[in-house]
């Protein structure tokens, strides 16, 4: 390949712009799925740090099999503080753990979606629901999911949007396709 088709090439696939102008992941990004602002979070500091206190213990549990001592202590936390998102997020993994219902998984990453307030929970929320309808088979639903996290700049999220985007795998399949042809001479 040459050097030129070689940057071609490089443009085509690991160009942010172009894969994100691809994904329909470009704009906005610092609004939510609805096009608002983001806005401060509900809770003042000091409860936010005796919160990710309580989330950590609920983790580590978690951690060392406890799954359903981890649930316990979230769902806790959410009845206490149903506007928390980070904990929905925290109960949706441990959930997976339990291999519980998919409908249950993807209810609290919903709720966790609809409460974050930082690009982090909101981007990892999505992302563990992409992963969750990809498993599903719903492909369409899963790039979407995955191009959200992508906006809030979840690093999985950004490489799995790239990976499933339709466009630039036909794209892709295009390219290769005439890179074929290129390279094989023709036996007219």
């Amino acid at each position: 390949m040459s050097t030129r088709d070689s940057k071609l090439v490089d443009v085509l696939f690991t160009s942010e712009f172009v894969r994100d102008q691809i994904s329909g992941t470009y704009s906005a990004y610092n609004t939510d799925q609805h096009g608002s602002p983001k806005h401060e979070s509900v809770y003042d500091k000091s409860t936010l740090a005796k919160l990710k206190q309580r989330e950590i213990h609920a983790v580590a549990a978690a951690e060392q099999g406890q799954v359903d001592d981890a649930v316990k202590q979230l769902t806790d936390i959410i009845v206490e503080y149903p506007s928390y998102a980070s904990a929905y997020n925290n109960r949706a993994q441990a959930y997976r753990l339990q291999d519980a219902s998919s409908s249950r998984v993807i209810a609290d990453l919903d709720c966790a979606i609809k409460c974050a307030h930082d690009d982090q929970t909101l981007g990892q929320a999505y992302t563990q629901k992409a992963i969750v309808l990809k498993a599903l088979g719903n492909q369409d639903d899963a790039f979407f999911n995955f191009s959200q996290g992508a906006k809030c700049g979840n690093s999985v999220a950004k490489t799995a949007a790239s990976k499933e985007n339709p466009y630039a795998k036909l794209c892709g399949q295009m390219v290769s396709q005439a890179m074929k042809q290129l390279h094989t001479p023709s036996r007219d």
